[in-house]
């Protein structure tokens, strides 16, 4: 089945030369384009070039060359199509994964004008589960030494919280239940991508790492429509530039 298609397999398929490599991939957990703006400005003082795909599915994926090496930035909002792009790249060469996005706190006091790098991802979606069968706990992890890296570039600039997520992409079924058990379980946030990220690179033996910038404290009963959030907008932006600006550099390394 799909699974067993070989890496000389995909890339006839996907209309690739022989030789293709990618190197790293920088994954944003979202759906507004301005984040692939945000992307390439971190590149303007390098000499980039944003290389065509002439694959149709591979259409949202932008691919850039640096030097000589090839980064692949996708934009994904949960993880049915991440998950087939994280194959392909890992299959195709990709030496390191890491994924940007936001989060909600679930534990209370957190300053949400914080990121919060995972210790481990906790889910249940298929698209993990698939990649790791025997993995009963559904806990899926990043790698040890990039998150160590990631967490020191952070700190240098944000205030960094490490601990464990939660991953669900069914954000409009989140009862308030949900939240307060979670909070319960010691989980530190919830978001979309994380588990889906962990659990395919770590099939590859790629590493992978997240960090996730704190958008509201559900535990806190605070949501993005919430008065508060939207004073903090403008702060929120500067802290994501940091941090596309940290982890392009990361992937470029």
């Amino acid at each position: 089945m799909y699974k067993e298609i070989t890496k000389e397999d995909l890339k006839e398929r996907l209309k690739l030369p022989t030789d293709y490599k990618v190197d790293a991939c920088f994954i944003y957990g979202g759906w507004n384009e301005a984040n692939r703006r945000g992307f390439l400005k971190t590149l303007e003082k390098r000499n980039y070039k944003i290389e065509k795909l002439s694959y149709k599915f591979l259409k949202p994926i932008t691919s850039v060359l640096v030097g000589k090496k090839r980064i692949w930035f996708m934009m994904e909002y949960g993880g049915a199509r991440l998950s087939e792009y994280i194959h392909f790249a890992s299959m195709l060469g990709s030496r390191k994964n890491i994924v940007v996005g936001t989060c909600g706190a679930l534990k209370k006091g957190m300053d949400t004008l914080s990121v919060l790098v995972p210790t481990f991802s906790h889910s249940t979606e298929s698209s993990c589960r698939m990649y790791d069968k025997n993995n009963k706990d559904c806990i899926f992890l990043p790698d040890k030494k990039l998150t160590k890296n990631l967490i020191a570039k952070l700190e240098n600039k944000l205030n960094v919280y490490h601990g464990p997520m939660v991953t669900c992409q069914g954000m409009m079924g989140e009862t308030w239940e949900d939240i307060l058990e979670w909070s319960r379980q010691g989980f530190y946030g919830v978001e979309m991508e994380c588990s889906t990220v962990f659990s395919v690179s770590k099939h590859f033996k790629v590493p992978s790492a997240g960090v996730l910038i704190i958008a509201d404290n559900l535990i806190e009963k605070e949501t993005v429509e919430s008065k508060s959030y939207n004073s903090r907008r403008r702060k929120i932006k500067e802290i994501k530039k940091e941090v596309f600006k940290i982890v392009s550099d990361m992937v470029l390394e």
